[in-house]
């Protein structure tokens, strides 16, 4: 028998179709924080993506059948998960929600901590401005490391829209944190 942690994504949705929840558990582990990236790269607010997150992969466990055997998982479920997010921001219309302050990391460099969380909250304030498919297309091309093919068939574009959205995505990135990185080299 193949240990639980070597199966591949078919075998294990063939048994989540049998009714082997073991083998669900390890889908959503290998798809959590991916999932979550994803999620919250389309909804912008922790929140609101752990409640689309949570909700896709109830709809996944729900829908299993209708995935094709010897498919494979992620393309799919990423499907789902955009799909939630969107009918999530559509029906609540995201509720606001206060940022709680990060304290200090007690780690052994506190202004090398800062300056990371500064520039990933830049890097992420970036993302949140561009549009919805962009900004979906370059986390899972750049990011999640999926084919154009496989972000087309999350996005339902051809795979010439998706390298277009990664494309432009990256260029938008490039010129929104430009400015950022060049006041950075000044200091």
């Amino acid at each position: 028998m193949v240990p639980t942690g070597r199966r591949d994504e078919p075998e294990l949705v063939e048994l989540v179709q049998l009714g082997d929840t073991a083998a669900f558990d390890e889908l959503v582990r290998r798809y959590l924080d991916r999932g979550y990236a994803v999620a919250l790269s389309i909804l912008g607010v922790p929140q609101d993506a752990e409640d689309a997150l949570q909700g896709a992969f109830i709809r996944a466990l729900e829908r299993i059948d209708q995935l094709r055997a010897g498919s494979p998982f992620g393309p799919w479920f990423y499907s789902v998960l955009r799909s939630t997010a969107l009918n999530l921001r559509r029906r609540e219309g995201l509720r606001s929600h206060e940022e709680i302050p990060i304290g200090a990391s007690g780690g052994p460099d506190p202004e090398r901590d800062l300056a990371r969380t500064l520039a990933r909250e830049r890097v992420l304030a970036a993302l949140a401005e561009l549009p919805e498919q962009q900004r979906t297309a370059v986390t899972l091309y750049d990011l999640e490391g999926y084919s154009h093919r496989e972000v087309a068939e999350v996005l339902g574009v051809a795979v010439g829209t998706s390298r277009a959205h990664v494309h432009h995505g990256r260029k938008a990135l490039r010129d929104r944190l430009g400015p950022m990185i060049e006041r950075e080299e000044e200091e």
